[in-house]
């Protein structure tokens, strides 16, 4: 049994211990003067899929240990979007990983955002809930031509977190959550730098979470509130992005497999009419223009006069050649404070014979300042590897629509 396994059983027996007394509390009047604000901590066990024989020569699948804790803040249910949206939390947490390999992969901690909301509830202390993270990793061992030549899974010391958790919520009392359910967590650098297979892992999970402030009660809710009526219309999302990636060149003869340690510029832009039906989600088409500098390039070995050495030069193709135009469609899902978007399309013009022609994108899209946003996202292809990363600026240009809110009577 592990120290976390110990720990975790440790946490139940006093929870259960705990619950004794804790019912009382249930009837306790609660001030609600404040933001609810929660405190979480996650331990965690789970397992190492086994995608490169790097991480499991067996085929089995290796075992690691993390915890993390989070700090957020809790819906009240006063308003409409709380019900609308599955009473939604957001905040920010700090995770440690041990895969018990720290000579070739690391100890990596990550700090990430999280959002998260409710699935469905069964009784008034039950409920089926999600939650996602996105953060940045660090003080990873990456791979070195040197070093630590075997590990092609990670190819820098920081790169991106991602996670996805499904979970059953039992509220012991206004202040005190038991969360139990299961999580896949992702690490990769998204191709910015080679080679990147990316850590997959995929666990059981118990946390304790402490409700700060908490709401009178979260179940039931009012389902009093009507979100805004939206009269169907267009939205015409133009954006730019800007990106960089990494190349690799397997050549037949002269050269060996090989992972090019030079950035390439990656520049793009998107032309997307989405169909709003209702405040939650939007769909469409999107067209997608890219410039990929590493678009055919080829590696020359050449002597260098002056030193009469050996040295490797790129060789670029032609600007129409490093060209993609894709077609594709989108679907974003809205939120209070953000949007989540796919995409899944296929390039008409195809460069980078390196990439497949069909492609997905995925990510997160941020209003700055009215119809201006920001989106993080990564593109991929096989629904699993990375091409690269991107940040892009756009604009929204809104159709007309008319939004109204309502507050049914009881």
């Amino acid at each position: 049994m592990t120290k976390y396994n110990a720990l975790s059983i440790f946490i139940l027996f006093l929870l259960s211990s705990f619950n004794v007394f804790a019912q009382r509390m249930d009837s306790i009047a609660i001030k609600h003067d404040k933001k609810p604000l929660f405190l979480t901590v996650n331990l965690t066990e789970g397992g190492i899929l086994p995608t490169e024989d790097f991480i499991s020569h067996s085929g089995k699948m290796p075992l690691y240990t993390s915890s993390a804790v989070k700090f957020g803040v809790s819906p009240t249910g006063t308003q409409w979007q709380d019900i609308a949206y599955g009473m939604p939390y957001y905040g920010v947490g700090l995770y440690y990983a041990d895969f018990h390999r720290s000579y070739d992969i690391g100890r990596p901690f990550s700090v990430f955002f999280l959002q998260g909301g409710l699935i469905g509830h069964f009784k008034r202390y039950w409920s089926l809930n999600y939650e996602w993270n996105l953060g940045v990793s660090f003080n990873w061992k990456p791979y070195d031509v040197n070093t630590n030549p075997e590990n092609i899974v990670i190819g820098s010391k920081v790169n991106v977190h991602v996670a996805g958790m499904l979970y059953f919520r039992w509220r012991l009392n206004p202040y005190f959550d038991l969360h139990m359910g299961a999580a896949i967590t992702h690490f990769s650098n998204g191709a910015s730098r080679l080679p990147n297979s990316g850590i997959n892992t995929v666990s059981p999970f118990v946390e304790l979470k402490y409700n700060i402030n908490p709401a009178p009660q979260n179940f039931p809710v009012d389902n009093n509130l009507r979100p805004p009526l939206v009269k169907p219309h267009l939205d015409y999302d133009v954006s730019f992005t800007m990106s960089s990636r990494q190349a690799r060149i397997e050549e037949d003869v002269d050269f060996a497999f090989r992972y090019l340690d030079r950035n390439f510029q990656v520049f793009g832009f998107s032309f997307s009419p989405l169909f709003v039906r209702n405040y939650k989600y939007k769909w469409g088409p999107s067209l997608e223009v890219v410039y990929d500098e590493s678009a055919g390039i080829e590696l020359s070995q050449e002597v260098n006069p002056l030193t009469n050495q050996l040295y490797e030069r790129v060789i670029f193709a032609s600007f129409p050649k490093k060209l993609s135009v894709g077609l594709s469609v989108k679907g974003e899902i809205s939120m209070p404070r953000f949007s989540l978007f796919a995409q899944f399309g296929i390039d008409l013009l195809h460069a980078n014979k390196s990439d497949k022609r069909m492609y997905q994108i995925a990510g997160i899209k941020l209003y700055l300042i009215d119809q201006v946003f920001a989106t993080f996202g990564i593109r991929a292809d096989k629904f699993s590897r990375a091409q690269y990363l991107y940040w892009n600026i756009g604009y929204t240009f809104k159709g007309k629509s008319n939004y109204k809110q309502s507050l049914l009577s009881k």
